[in-house]
């Protein structure tokens, strides 16, 4: 009887994945509809697919896995990319929206989790103010 115990961390793991790469293709088909992310921007990911259908590619794609793997992950970082350069605040008001967060407020600055000296537990430093949890 064999012991399934570490199969089951391994599937999560994948499903994480995948769950990742779905929210990424989401994220990037909001974020090319939004008016706000430059036109410039929006032509990353169609980079990518410009490779993935071009008839050249790095590793030929008649090479089993790895032909299509390569295509794959340009698609990939081609999305990520585009997520990174496109104006933070949309891309966290559509993360929100997807996470189902009711309040879709968006809180700009940026936020350190190192307390400063002397500060009680669960205090904050954001953008030079102590503010309470």
């Amino acid at each position: 009887m064999a012991n399934n115990d570490h199969s089951v961390p391994e599937q999560l793991e994948d499903i994480g994945f995948f769950r990742e790469v779905w929210q990424q293709i989401r994220l990037v088909f909001y974020l090319l509809k939004d008016r706000e992310v430059p036109i410039y921007l929006k032509a990353i990911p169609f980079v990518g697919i410009l490779y993935a259908l071009f008839p050249l590619d790095i590793i030929a794609d008649f090479v089993p896995v790895l032909g299509q793997l390569d295509d794959l992950t340009l698609l990939l970082i081609g999305a990520k990319v585009f997520i990174e350069v496109a104006p933070p605040q949309v891309v966290a008001r559509y993360i929100a929206q997807m996470r189902g967060d009711a309040t879709g407020r968006i809180i700009e600055g940026t936020a350190s989790d190192v307390a400063p000296d002397g500060a009680a537990p669960g205090i904050n430093l954001i953008e030079g103010e102590i503010v309470e949890e």
